[in-house]
């Protein structure tokens, strides 16, 4: 379905102002973008829906996510909550008609995301995942590189990537951010920092034939910073995975919890090397991000994007907005030109998929070989 009119205009569930990823990354990516309008804004209480409306200078505040999604101010809503609680309020939007935008992971399981996805293909309505590395100017380039035979053939490609958002053994964590420690909310180490890094490598190479992994619990019991209460820790915190690309291409990646974080990908390949460094070392589907290339043995140089690739607005690199704004851009252009460009349900579905079988291979040891074309 074609936008004829501009703006844009998106309601937003889960701005509030206790640093929710909405009021963080959305809200500043959106008012950076004048292709777009926030027009409303909803979180679990009226009161608190009203503070951020006022904050943000935002006209509509709701409670009620179905009001929010009915609004005729409303094109597009933009679901960033928790995900226990995607599935709900994915529906709500979907039952308005209108086009949706889900925070990745899509759903809790890989069951409750191909549901959604049926949802919304019944619905007959544009649906977007915030897979948002595809975003980053530098992964699009670094694509773009590797299709044209700047480092010739893949040989390896290897992910360092440390987080220090994470609890570290006694490390304590606040209380906004337990319900990462329960495996059966779906949102943890695996999940996000894991499913935004796998769907990056197959952005970048292409589909795995065969998967090896292995998933710990490292920090079992977790103190609760406000209260002292002792958690017990159920989702894996420490992700090792392996695996091979096409054409052979040997892939591995540590996915750790450290006090000081770091990310780097590193390519290799028969005529030349690129590395991807991220400048905030955090995380890599927020970050903003540099290449380093080489060819033949010559000395690692930081590559300039050429002027074709399209960047989030400047004065947001370096905060969480960047890539989302990219994210947005990237939604704008599918809704006016009827193209596909941004990654939808269909895509996020697949990542679940995938994290199924690195889940698979870390609970029997064994190495999972995945069917021809396997991708996202």
């Amino acid at each position: 379905m074609n936008i004829n009119h501009q703006p844009l205009r998106v309601g937003i569930i889960g701005a509030g102002l206790n640093g929710a990823w909405g009021g963080r990354a959305h809200i500043p990516a959106l008012k950076a973008l004048p292709e777009f309008m926030v027009t409303a804004v909803g979180t679990s209480r009226q009161e608190s829906a009203e503070a951020s409306a006022d904050h943000f200078g935002i006209q509509h505040a709701f409670s009620d996510p179905l009001e929010l999604a009915l609004h005729p101010e409303v094109d597009l809503v933009t679901v960033s909550v928790r995900v226990p609680e995607h599935d709900r309020l994915i529906r709500a939007a979907l039952e308005a008609g209108k086009h949706v935008y889900s925070e990745f992971p899509l759903g809790r399981t890989t069951a409750e995301s191909s549901a959604l996805l049926q949802a919304a293909r019944d619905r007959g309505v544009r649906h977007f995942a915030g897979l948002q590395s595809r975003a980053n100017p530098v992964i699009r380039y670094v694509r773009e590189l590797l299709a044209e035979g700047y480092v010739g053939d893949v040989l390896a490609v290897h992910v360092n990537y440390a987080i220090p958002t994470y609890p570290i053994r006694s490390k304590q964590i606040d209380q906004s951010h337990v319900y990462l420690l329960d495996d059966a909310n779906g949102a943890n180490q695996l999940t996000i920092a894991g499913g935004h890094l796998l769907d990056g490598i197959m952005y970048l190479f292409g589909p795995f034939s065969e998967i090896s992994a292995i998933l710990k619990t490292q920090a079992r019991q977790v103190p609760v910073e406000e209260t002292g209460e002792i958690i017990h820790a159920s989702a894996p915190d420490h992700v090792v995975v392996s695996g091979i690309l096409p054409d052979q291409a040997v892939f591995s990646s540590q996915i750790r919890n450290a006090h000081v974080g770091s990310f780097a990908i590193e390519i290799n390949g028969t005529k030349g090397d690129l590395h991807i460094r991220s400048r905030q070392n955090f995380m890599f589907q927020i970050d903003d991000l540099i290449v380093l290339g080489t060819q033949g043995r010559g000395e690692l140089k930081e590559l300039t994007l050429p002027g074709h690739i399209h960047l989030p607005p400047a004065e947001l690199m370096g905060t969480p907005a960047y890539n989302v704004a990219g994210m947005y851009q990237q939604i704008h252009r599918d809704l006016t030109n009827d193209t596909h460009e941004a990654p939808d349900f269909q895509t996020a579905l697949a990542v679940h998929e995938l994290l199924d079988q690195v889940r698979k291979a870390g609970e029997t040891g064994a190495t999972v070989r995945l069917e021809p074309g396997y991708t996202v």
